[in-house]
C-alpha cells in the first residue's frame, strides 16, 4: 500500500538528503488492517523520479505492520503513484495542451527547450490528456466530497470540462498538497487508472 505525504522539498533536495530526509512518522495504526499497533520501519526502496531537469533514483520509506505483515510506502507529494514523471511536470503539460490549446508537437518542442533532459514524444502528452479525461468523473466526485462549496464544471464537451477542471485545481492552492489530501481521502492518486478502484 502507498500513502502520499506533503513535502515542500524539490525532487533534487529530497534526493540529496537521501536517508537524512525528515520522513513523516507513520500513523499509530495500520492503514491496511486498521490494527492499533504502530507500524515498524521496514527499510527503503528506490524508484525513479523524472522531473525534467534530471532523473533521480529516490528513496521511498517503508513501514511494516506487525500484525498483518503488509507494508506501507510513503511517497513524497511530488510523486504520483504508478508514474515516474513528477506531478508538477505532468500538470504543466496538461495546462499547455488542454488550457492553452498547444498542438502536441509544439508542446513537445517547448518542453524540450525548457527541460533539456526530457525525452517526451507527442504520444506521452496524448496519454496524459486521455488519462485526465478518463479520470474526470472520479475527480469531480471526490472533490464534491472534500470541498462542498467547490464549483465544478458541468458535463458536456470533455475538453472544455477538462480545461475548467484544471482551473478548479489551480484555485485550490498548492497542487502537491491537494494531491496528498486527495490520496488520504480516497486511497488513490487523482491521476491513477480507474481500474485500480475495483
Amino acid at each position: 500500500m502507498q500513502q502520499i505525504f506533503h513535502t515542500s522539498a524539490s525532487p533534487e533536495e529530497y534526493w540529496q538528503l537521501g536517508k537524512e530526509f525528515a520522513f513523516p512518522d507513520p500513523p499509530g495504526f495500520c492503514p491496511v488492517c486498521r490494527t492499533g499497533l504502530p507500524l515498524k520501519k521496514h527499510g527503503f526502496y528506490r524508484r525513479n523520479s523524472l522531473f525534467g531537469r534530471g532523473t533521480r533514483r529516490i528513496l521511498i520509506r517503508r513501514y511494516r505492520c506487525r500484525f498483518c505483515g503488509r507494508t506501507v510506502s510513503f511517497l513524497p507529494s511530488f510523486c504520483l503513484p504508478y508514474f515516474q514523471y513528477a506531478l508538477n511536470l505532468i500538470y504543466q503539460a496538461l495546462e499547455y495542451v488542454v488550457l492553452k490549446s498547444f498542438p502536441l508537437r509544439r508542446c513537445v518542442a517547448l518542453f524540450r527547450e525548457l527541460f533539456k533532459e526530457l525525452y517526451w514524444e507527442p504520444a506521452h502528452l496524448r496519454f496524459y490528456v486521455r488519462r485526465f479525461l478518463t479520470v474526470l468523473p472520479r475527480l469531480k466526485l471526490v472533490l464534491r466530497q472534500m470541498f462542498s462549496k467547490v464549483s465544478l464544471p458541468r458535463e458536456g464537451n470533455k475538453r472544455a470540462e477538462a480545461a475548467k477542471m484544471l482551473d478548479v485545481l489551480a484555485s485550490l492552492g498548492d497542487l502537491q498538497s491537494f494531491s496528498a489530501r486527495f490520496y488520504a481521502h480516497c486511497g488513490h492518486g487523482f491521476f491513477s487508472p480507474l481500474r485500480k478502484l475495483v
